[in-house]
């Protein structure tokens, strides 16, 4: 079914995007026209909101890149104390988890390069976010010392595997709570 549209529409969606084209011109004289006290009050809203969307996006991202990094941790000790088939594939999974994030870095910084001509903002900001990518695909690749002696490595290792059933078990709990 194909529907035309009233000729006055098309008057209507220009008339909006001119009169928000305008006011987008005229905001800063109509914010400099206000009393001096709606402007700091406005200042000061506005600053928290900047400051309330900023600690909870720091947070967040302290959260995952925690959560990689005890994922990861998890993923080289296994690595590097297990034996045979499961130590291949764990490796595999540690490289693979880093090479994810460092090619999503990779793309995020080509990306700023190109843009940050336009617009500086995006350079900046694009490099920043390039950085928190490198630093999750770091969480994958610990370095071994990271575990203290090799005598904790392996009472780690015990301890991981003496889990995981249980976490396996919550896990599945979780998944079937999800589906119903």
């Amino acid at each position: 079914m194909n529907v035309k549209p009233h000729p006055t529409q098309h008057i209507r969606c220009y008339s909006l995007f001119y009169a928000l084209e305008s006011f987008d011109m005229n905001i800063i004289k109509i914010i400099t026209d206000w009393p001096v006290i709606v402007q700091g009050a406005l200042g000061s809203g506005l600053f928290w909101a900047i400051l309330e969307i900023g600690q909870r996006l720091v947070k967040r991202a302290a959260t995952r890149v925690s959560a990689d990094r005890k994922t990861g941790s998890n993923w080289a000790l296994m690595a590097h104390e297990a034996e045979g088939e499961l130590a291949q594939s764990a490796r595999f999974m540690c490289l693979y988890a880093a090479v994810h994030y460092f090619l999503k870095a990779g793309v995020v910084a080509a990306l700023s390069l190109a843009l940050g001509s336009a617009i500086e903002v995006f350079s900046s900001v694009g490099y920043l976010i390039a950085a928190y990518f490198l630093f999750r695909a770091l969480a994958y690749v610990p370095h071994t010392t990271s575990w203290g002696p090799l005598e904790d490595r392996k009472k780690a290792f015990q301890r991981f595997l003496a889990e995981a059933p249980a976490k396996l078990k919550a896990l599945k709990e979780d998944e079937q709570r999800a589906s119903k």
